[in-house]
């Protein structure tokens, strides 16, 4: 039969590998590979992209809507015509301005 120290021994021993475990898996909870901190990570990872798929979506409406406008609005047409390539209606006169001349305040005759 063990005697009373070595009984004590054994208890103390075992308690403080039982609280070694414990702090061991606890610290594995917050930090593992899939922990609480990694988890907050993917989380906000996952709400990014979540925000970039929408704004991904909203851009491809807005090209798909110019797109069928182009395709169907003369007035769509026009205006790339004009804005893009410099093109005017007959009998209109262009005006257009140099702003690189404008900015540095030297006019050229």
């Amino acid at each position: 039969m063990p005697q009373p120290k070595q009984r004590s021994f054994f208890k103390r021993l075992s308690l403080l590998m039982v609280g070694t475990v414990s702090v061991l898996a606890l610290v594995y909870a917050i930090l593992g590979n899939n922990g609480c901190l990694e988890l907050r990570r993917r989380e906000e990872r996952n709400r990014e992209l979540s925000r970039k798929v929408e704004q991904l979506r909203r851009e491809n409406k807005e090209i798909l809507n110019e797109i069928r406008a182009l395709k169907t609005d003369p007035k769509a047409i026009e205006k790339i015509a004009r804005e893009e390539l410099g093109m005017v209606k007959p009998g209109e006169v262009k005006i257009t301005t140099n702003p690189a001349r404008q900015e540095s305040g030297n006019p050229r005759p």
